[in-house]
């Protein structure tokens, strides 16, 4: 069946066949059509299709037709001549004798009908359930609707039975259906399809609709259909010339407030929908849409349901009982209806459309929701009136409005189910809303409905020439023409499509014109002294050019104007007596008229200074920073080390660095900032909060140099900052105090005076702040213990440490006054802060106002503050603090902030101020009207993000935020992006998010709203606190004070490691899919069975992300209650060292710790956490990559200490899938053994005999029981056995090992001949390499992989293509049913004899080379082509075979890999057999036929390298002290490959890596986008061996050479290849840089290399860490026919080279045999010598084997049980040997770097 195919893969499918063939391909599918199906009510009959068929071979040039042969669907209220039209009422149906015209279009364009589709009766519904011929289902889920009424068409395209279909819309029925079943759906403007032919539900807003699964064939189908039709009394004609493009930067109106109905995964994917426009240049303007609902309601609430009525009127009345009865009782609310209703619901809608047009007159359309809902069958069943009324929330009102409408799929939700969103404009701007989609769905790989099918990214494009233009003439505008100005309503006018915004060419000046209204300019062309000027071009039909001229007065007229580009156009230009008038004005600089009406808005603010120096970093030097730009007042920054690349330091006009990185050596330094002010000729510094703001002595410095500091003087910050002095002032103010004292000088004193004030009381430090030097004291004793303290801190951190008192009140709350002062006596206040909500003095969320404050009060504390504030002649921004007592509605001075409060947004937000502003007006002594009224209007409240754990006592939490994101409806003030660093030297405050509501309850709401929508990944966040307190009901009821906090219990959704195990990671199944080909392996669990049984016992979502633990587990501290599993090998797990049992969910209570202990059986185990791991999704996983630092918790296993939060589906920012059953108790029988031999399936292939091994040898391998080797981890487990026999004496080209080969991509499960040593490829392995595999583990058999532990033995089992598929569903039935048996033994009886894994040879032949197809696995097919040497025509030949796969989307294929002369193709067997694959891609290659003379797109990349840098050498030298002390590339690799190639000189390596360029064949070499990449030049082809065994580390950006391939390693890595330099890293994980992908090259691309100093290399390379290098890259093409030509004419000296560096080559290979000959026996463990302990003596012997990594313990030393003895290193887990009782040591048996067995003696204890 074929499913999935568009119009054009139809097309050149039945373009290929003969007639008779033609016929016969469209029945044999049609054969495969069921009339069970609910989708159909009339399936065509063969004589149909015949008939059909014929007909279309009698049309002239049937061939060149547009839908030759392309089968189609029509909804059953369309007539199609030859079928019964039945509109779904069998009693209605009728036998159409004629097409409809719609139809009758597509027949003569070549197109067949398949049959009918099922659909609502009568067209009336959203749901596709009202129809007797069955409900239709979702195209995804049986449970779910399909959406109507034009269900069955919908359906139909969505599982890929045809590429387009006819729908009808009146209310939304050609889109709701669309985004239901993720397909495309265009409901074309009235009128512009014929409904001549079609059934009427309301005939005046009736219209037929496209389905189609890509956006081309819904373009392609309506330029066919969209045609006037003269006997359609509502049919109009497209616009000769359409708009066609909404141009770079369309607005399109969102609803401010959606309506989902209680729908909470919608949101989210609409959400993310919005976004992805707004990178695609959208500007998304937030509106309300309650004047559109009111509209929707009209048409079923309405008289147009009497139109219903009309169109059936005869048949209802003759058959009402006939009628679905929804559908009957709908249609006979018309008898409710009187013509007089008619009327005035007409003049309401008109009223509506009126006040929509000026209501969203400023914007190209809207974007909204398809629809609001997925219900299920069972929902419609509840409420089927209701729930259609609903789906029509974003539908009904557009036709009633006569907009166009195209509905496009956008992404899935957590349960699977699709979503779309639709795109609205006004009529006839279909082709416009067509090229929108493409900017939104091209740049995705999306899957085509539900049909198996995926259009590969960039190519969901649109046919370009559809429409076929009208003549127009392009036309530049200048000046009140241009878009926004008031003269642009002239070009709408006259239908002018918008083409680009651009400039003139450099010869002209500009002028603004005297007396022209509105204003406008005259553009005048210069022979000389011109500049560029800003215009914006549109094509204005002919016809209508003439109007729009005539509407031009002089001066201005039209002429030709040149383009930047030297395009001529026509455009606007002034005669001379315009621009030579003396009025007029030469505003050439301004380069436009757009910057220079700005100018005229603000030329009349004065800038208060030229140049600012903000002397503060993060957020707030962010914040103040935008004020000064909109000031346009230079900004100088300055910056630590830490900040180097951090926002203020870059996006400042200058930035300083201040040599340092302590804040002390920094932001505190009152010398450097002043030095820095002064050398870039500042005139003032504003110090923002924190830090130097409240120093007088800086305030001072400022002062001495002429500086003005942008705050109060030194003499009030002391007085204020000491508090003795400041209640002094606040008292002489009569500012209500709090009862206290003045300064204290002795103990005695101070226990005295609290006596008289009472207790308790607060004895603080004079110079306090920030919550230091606070302390409360409930009596005497307290007071005296506490004095000491105080007074040391105020001098540690203030420098003063007097103290004073004051009396405590409980229950108080901290109310603050936002006060301006002149500094000559003038103040103001601008309102009030609640500040009450605070942990431990430090605040957590701030409001203003102050909640249930009463008036009177309210204005007291203003004018207290204000007082004060004109007291001490208080200038620029500060804060008077109270204590304000609500229960006696009293309020207390407490201090005074002489600077900017971090909280100061929430004041800006209620008065529309900006107070860094102010503050700088202030400062320059030009201030605001202060007697200005200042208006409070709404609520505002304010949330501090940190960073920080609050499970963890608010630790702080540093590190690299790796995603963030914010909501786009609250103000988020921050200085953190993706990739910022959060240093641990400075305040973890990272963002603060701001809300505005009309009151407090709705900013609440605001505020929950955007917490949840807050996501910060890379560190751990106060969030997860922010949104439990935000949540509270003392928050919402307002009943907060400053201690509430203290009193609140917060339970974190999370767990705690308080034990991390030896090796634990978060892993999600299946894991990181579609990126082998560069070089990202999938990860994910190494016992996938295991992992998914867990997850099904808990009830979690397959894709749920858990834990994986390696020999020791973890153990756990809930922090909430919470359900968990344990699958995997045995261990003991235990719940509060209670044991428990595996296999089974497990209730664990919020307090209790999960501890799964050291496994007994098998290697691994997993733990399953309801909910799932709540960690980021990167490269489409949640799977760890420890090695390359991605994915699962920060990239890395887990340590103590760590805190892991659980998915919660509740909060929007939350992505994990949720739960989707309950949890269940298993049958035992799932439950697998883990033996120490083992039986695991494999597949021969892809390397077998003949060809690379001896057959005897091949026979041993299977034969034989291999044991597996101490260093196996999850790159791939090492076996120990027979050496092969091997069937070649070498590699050829491509090694001097016969287990060399090409660089080619491995299948996982591959097993991996590396030399004479094998080892099974698992999921962290590397993806391209050059290695033979002669079998590989099947898929279903890989999770016994995953248990194998050092010393397990393994015997391997031949099974076939058949049979691994029989076991995948065996083992997939099992986690499905969690019933029957666990098929472990299944493979010993399905195992098959040997076979030729070679499915598929051809030799070589005209035009075509030798080509192999091997199997490698159950889920893989190798494909090689040519003979084992490099031939570039291979590469090119594997890049047109993947181009022709995924144009054809190839039935089930996933990924193809590239390697040299191979791609790895990967397919999933349950959707397509090995054999049909096969012969399918057979086919291709006999379409694959070329010479010589081919051109391929590529891009030159010029990388710097460091020749032999430090650490490369370190690198060398760290490999010969720790792994193999001697080797023919010791002690260095350059000196071995000048050696081997006989070069004379090293310096030979040198030159020719500065000279060569680099052909990119494979990426992924060494993981992570590394190039496998070949000289061009086959001189620069040097010949040599990798390392063996290879190295255990090499650093990122370092460059090397394997043999003749280069290849760059993208991240920290064990590698092979000799090392030469380094260059700069290529894998950018975050996407920092210039790319819009981590990886940086692709095959075809050219590397070449220039030299640089590794000290600028090391600058350059932190620069590309921080996205701010740009690499050179220019674009190319590699043309092989000019390269051919090259070498034909360098052959002589060519051959001349090969032949010298071959010579003595096996002389250099015995070299190498003899040193691994050596290396192998030097490699044997050494025994320990017999020695008598002693009868006292305790052995303690190793558990696992592994690599002696070092020792915890010297002889002599006392020990304890559980101590740690030794670390042993196996399968790259650091695995401790502890004491098994109380002891001393008397000897460590082993040293660093020895080998030790499992069962060795390690230590001896007495």
């Amino acid at each position: 069946m074929v499913q999935g195919w568009t119009i054009s893969q139809w097309r050149d499918h039945m373009l290929g066949l003969k007639s008779s063939e033609g016929l016969s391909f469209l029945l044999d599918h049609l054969s495969t059509l069921s009339s069970d199906d609910p989708a159909w009510i009339q399936i065509a009959t063969p004589s149909l299709i015949t008939s059909q068929w014929e007909n279309l071979q009698k049309l002239p040039k049937a061939k060149d037709l547009p839908l030759y042969g392309v089968p189609c669907v029509v909804k059953d209220n369309i007539d199609v001549a030859g079928f019964n039209s039945t509109a779904a009422c069998p009693a209605y149906s009728y036998l159409a004798a004629e097409d409809a015209v719609v139809v009758d279009h597509i027949k003569k364009a070549g197109a067949i009908v398949l049959g009918k589709s099922n659909l609502d009766q009568f067209a009336t519904g959203l749901v596709g359930t009202r129809s007797p011929y069955g409900k239709v289902p979702n195209a995804f889920s049986p449970n779910h609707v399909s959406g109507g009424s034009s269900s069955g068409s919908a359906s139909t395209v969505a599982r890929g039975i045809a590429p387009f279909s006819f729908g009808t819309d009146t209310a939304g029925s050609g889109r709701v259906p669309a985004g239901l079943n993720n397909i495309i759906g265009l409901k074309p403007s009235l009128g512009l399809l014929s409904c001549t032919g079609v059934i009427p539900a309301c005939r005046s807003l009736d219209t037929v609709s496209i389905f189609a699964l890509v956006l081309a064939d819904a373009q392609l189908v309506f330029s066919i259909v969209a045609k006037y039709d003269p006997r359609d009394g509502f049919s109009r004609a497209l616009p000769e010339n359409p708009l066609t493009t909404f141009g770079p930067s369309p607005r399109f109106a969102i609803p401010d407030k959606p309506l989902w109905y209680n729908d909470t995964q919608n949101p989210e994917l609409y959400e993310k929908a919005l976004d992805n426009f707004k990178q695609i240049g959208v500007e998304l303007v937030p509106n309300s849409f309650d004047i559109l609902y009111k509209l929707a309601a009209c048409l079923y609430e309405g008289p147009w349901v009497a139109e219903r009525y009309a169109a059936i009127s005869d048949f209802i009345k003759e058959h009402k009982e006939d009628m679905d009865p929804v559908v009957r009782e709908i249609i006979l609310k018309a008898e409710n209806f009187s013509a007089e209703d008619a009327f005035k619901y007409e003049y309401l809608r008109k009223n509506i459309l009126r006040q929509v047009e000026i209501q969203f007159a400023d914007v190209d359309g809207f974007i909204v929701p398809t629809c609001p809902l997925v219900p299920s069958f069972e929902d419609i069943a509840k409420e089927p009136i209701a729930c259609n009324s609903k789906q029509g929330t974003y539908t009904n009102f557009v036709n009633l409005s006569d907009l166009s409408a195209l509905a496009i799929p956008v992404g899935f939700r957590k349960d699977g189910l699709p979503f779309g969103v639709t795109l609205i404009s006004r009529k006839f701007n279909d082709y416009a809303l067509l090229d929108l989609a493409e900017k939104f769905l091209s740049p995705k790989e999306r899957l085509l409905g539900n049909s198996n099918a995926v259009i590969a990214k960039n190519e969901d494009r649109l046919i370009p020439g559809l429409p076929k233009p009208a003549p127009t003439v392009r036309v530049s505008v200048v000046g009140a023409h241009l878009k926004g100005m008031p003269l642009h309503y002239q070009l709408e006018d006259a239908k002018a499509v918008f083409v680009e915004k651009t400039s003139t060419s450099p010869n002209y000046k500009l002028y603004a014109l005297a007396g022209t209204v509105p204003a406008k300019p005259g553009l005048r062309k210069v022979a000389s002294g011109g500049v560029s000027i800003e215009i914006e071009t549109y094509d204005i039909p002919v016809e209508n050019f003439g109007k729009f001229v005539s509407l031009i007065p002089g001066p201005l007229g039209i002429g030709s104007v040149e383009l930047a580009s030297g395009e001529i156009v026509k455009g606007f230009i002034c005669e001379e007596s315009g621009y030579s008038d003396p009025a007029a004005v030469d505003i050439s600089h301004f380069g436009g008229w757009r910057k220079y009406i700005e100018s005229t808005k603000t030329a009349s603010v004065k800038r208060p200074f030229d140049k600012v120096l903000i002397a503060n970093r993060g957020e707030i030097a962010v914040r103040i920073l935008k004020t000064l730009k909109k000031m346009k007042i230079n900004s100088v920054s300055v910056y630590s080390a830490s900040d180097r690349y951090a926002p203020h330091a870059l996006e400042a006009d200058e930035a300083i660095f201040l040599e340092g990185d302590t804040a002390a050596e920094t932001y505190l330094s009152i010398e450097k900032i002043i030095a820095a002010a002064k050398k870039t000729n500042a005139q003032a510094i504003i110090p923002g909060y924190g830090f130097l703001s409240e120093n007088a002595d800086f305030a001072e410095a400022c002062e001495k140099n002429s500086i003005v500091f942008v705050g109060p003087s030194a003499s009030v910050i002391n007085s204020m900052g000491l508090k003795h002095s400041a209640r002094a002032i606040a008292e002489k103010a009569k500012v209500p105090l709090v009862p206290g004292t003045g300064l204290l000088a002795s103990l005695e004193e101070t226990v005295a005076a609290a006596k008289k004030i009472e207790y308790p009381v607060m004895l603080k430090s004079t110079a306090g702040g920030g919550g230091i030097g606070l302390q409360r004291c409930n009596n005497e004793e307290e007071l005296v213990a506490a004095y000491d303290s105080v007074r040391r801190l105020g001098q540690q951190f203030f420098n003063d440490s007097g103290v004073f008192l004051e009396r405590f009140i409980d229950n108080s709350r901290h109310v603050e006054v936002q006060i301006f002062g002149d500094g000559r006596g003038g103040a103001i206040s601008l309102g009030e802060r609640d500040c009450s909500l605070q942990r431990r003095n430090q605040k957590v969320i701030e409001e203003t106002p102050g909640p249930f404050i009463p008036e009177k009060v309210r204005m007291a504390l203003r004018q207290s503050a204000e007082s004060l504030a004109r007291t001490m002649k208080y200038k620029c921004a500060g804060t008077v603090e109270f204590i304000y007592d609500s229960v006696r509605e009293e309020f207390y001075f407490l201090e005074v902030n002489t600077r900017l409060q971090v909280e100061h947004p929430v004041t800006e937000e209620v008065t529309g101020l900006d107070l860094v502003e102010w503050m700088l007006l202030v400062a320059a002594d030009t201030p605001p009207d202060f007697s200005q009224k200042i208006e409070i209007k709404g609520a505002s409240m304010e949330a501090r993000l940190y960073a920080e754990n609050p499970a963890k006592d608010f630790n702080p939490s540093p590190g690299q935020i790796t995603n963030v994101s914010f909501p786009d409806d609250a103000r988020i003030d921050t200085w953190i992006s993706k990739g910022s660093e959060v240093s641990a030297n400075y305040d973890p405050m990272i963002a603060k998010i701001i809300v505005y509501g009309k009151d407090r309850n709705e900013a609440l709401d605001k505020l929950i709203k955007a917490l949840d929508e807050t996501s910060v990944g890379g560190i751990v966040t106060n969030i997860d606190y922010l949104r439990a307190i935000a949540r509270t009901s003392f928050f919402r009821s307002g009943d907060v004070y400053t201690r509430v906090l203290d009193t609140f219990s917060y339970k974190p959704n999370a767990v705690e490691v308080t034990a991390p195990g030896s090796y634990t990671t978060v892993q999600d199944y299946p894991g990181r899919k579609l990126l082998w080909h560069i070089g990202v392996p999938p990860s994910g669990p190494m016992d996938d069975y295991a992992f998914r049984m867990a997850n099904r016992l808990v009830g979690n979502h397959s894709n749920a992300p858990g834990i994986e633990c390696t020999l020791m587990g973890p153990t756990f501290l809930f922090h909430r209650d919470g359900v968990a599993a344990v699958c995997g090998g045995e261990a003991k797990v235990t719940i509060d060292d209670e044991p428990v049992s595996m296999w089974r969910p497990i209730q664990i209570r919020s307090g209790q710790k999960l501890s799964v202990g050291k496994l007994t059986s098998g290697c691994r185990s997993y733990i399953a956490i309801r909910g799932g791991i709540d960690v980021p999704e990167y490269l489409g996983s949640r799977s760890t990559f420890a090695l390359g630092n991605m994915g699962g918790f920060n990239g890395r296993i887990l340590k103590f200490g760590d805190v892991i939060f659980l998915g919660d589906e509740s909060v929007k920012a939350c992505e994990i899938p949720a739960p989707v059953s309950e949890p269940v108790e298993p049958s035992t029988a799932v439950i697998p053994r883990y033996p120490k031999t083992w039986k695991i399936g494999v597949m021969a292939g892809p390397h077998t005999s003949p060809d690379f091994f001896l057959p005897q040898s091949i026979e041993t391998f299977l034969s034989s029981e291999w044991k597996v080797h101490y260093n196996s981890n999850r790159f791939g487990v090492r076996l120990i056995g027979p050496k092969p026999e091997w069937a070649r004496k070498d590699g050829g080209e491509a090694g001097l090992h016969p287990s060399n080969a090409h660089d080619y991509v491995y299948a996982i499960g591959a097993l991996n001949f590396t030399g004479d040593e094998p080892v099974i490829l698992t999921c962290d392995g590397p993806s391209l390499g050059g290695f033979v595999c002669p079998v590989t583990v099947v898929e279903a058999e890989m999770w016994k992989v995953g248990q194998l532990k050092p010393g397990d033995m393994i015997q391997f089992v031949l099974v076939d293509f058949q049979g691994a598929l029989q076991l995948k569903k065996a083992y997939d039935d099992v986690i499905e049913n969690l019933k029957d048996a666990v098929p472990e033994n299944l493979v010993l009886s399905i195992q098959s004899k040997l076979e030729d894994p070679v499915l598929y040879r051809s030799e070589a032949k005209d035009g075509i080379p030798k080509i192999v197809y091997r199997q490698a696995g159950d889920r893989y097919i190798l494909v090689e082509y040519g003979d084992n040497v490099l031939d570039l025509r291979m590469p090119y030949r594997v890049y047109r075979l993947t181009q022709l796969v995924f144009k054809n989307y190839t039935t089930g294929v996933i990924e193809m890999s590239p390697g040299v002369r191979s791609v790895l193709i990967e397919f999933n067997g349950a959707k397509t057999s090995q054999k049909k694959l096969l012969d399918t891609l057979i086919k291709y290659e006999n379409e694959l036929v070329f010479d010589d003379n081919w051109t391929v797109p590529c891009r030159r990349i010029r990388l710097p390298m460091a020749f032999e840098d430090s650490k490369t050498l370190a690198a060398v030298q760290r490999y010969q002290e720790t792994i193999r002390s001697k080797a023919p590339w010791l002690p260095n690799n350059v000196d071995f490959l000048q050696k081997v190639n006989q070069l004379d000189s090293r310096d030979k390596i040198k030159d020719l890596m500065y000279r060569a360029q680099f052909l990119v064949l494979g990426v992924g070499d060494v993981f992570l986008g590394a190039p496998c990449a070949v000289p061009l030049d086959p001189r620069d082809r040097l010949v040599g061996t990798k390392y063996n065994p290879s190295r255990t580390f090499t650093p990122e950006g370092t460059v090397g050479l394997g043999g003749m391939y280069m290849c760059i390693y993208g991240m920290d890595s064990p590698g092979g290849y000799q090392l030469i330099g380094r260059t700069i890293p290529i894998w950018d994980k975050l996407v920092l840089g210039q790319q819009d992908r981590p990886w940086l090259v692709d095959p075809f691309d050219i590397i070449e290399y220039y030299p640089i100093s590794e000290e600028e290399l090391d600058k350059l390379s932190e620069e590309v860490k921080h996205g701010r290098y740009t690499i050179d890259i220019t674009q190319s093409v590699f043309n092989h026919g000019e390269y051919c030509k090259w070498m034909e004419e360098n052959k002589t000296s060519i051959d001349e080279y090969q032949k010298h560096v071959m010579e003595g080559t096996e002389e250099i290979a015995k070299l190498i045999q003899v040193a691994n000959d050596e290396l192998e026996q030097s490699s044997m463990s050494n025994a320990i010598e017999d020695e008598d302990f002693g009868e006292d003596a305790v052995m303690v012997y190793g558990e696992v084997a592994g690599r002696f990594w070092k020792g915890l313990v010297q002889p002599g030393d006392k020990v304890v049980k559980g101590q740690g003895l030794i670390v042993v290193e196996a399968m790259k887990t650091e695995m401790t040997v502890t004491a098994p009782q109380d002891g001393e040591v008397l000897k460590v048996c082993h040293k660093s770097g020895d080998f030790v067995e499992a069962g060795d003696l390690v230590a001896v204890l007495k």
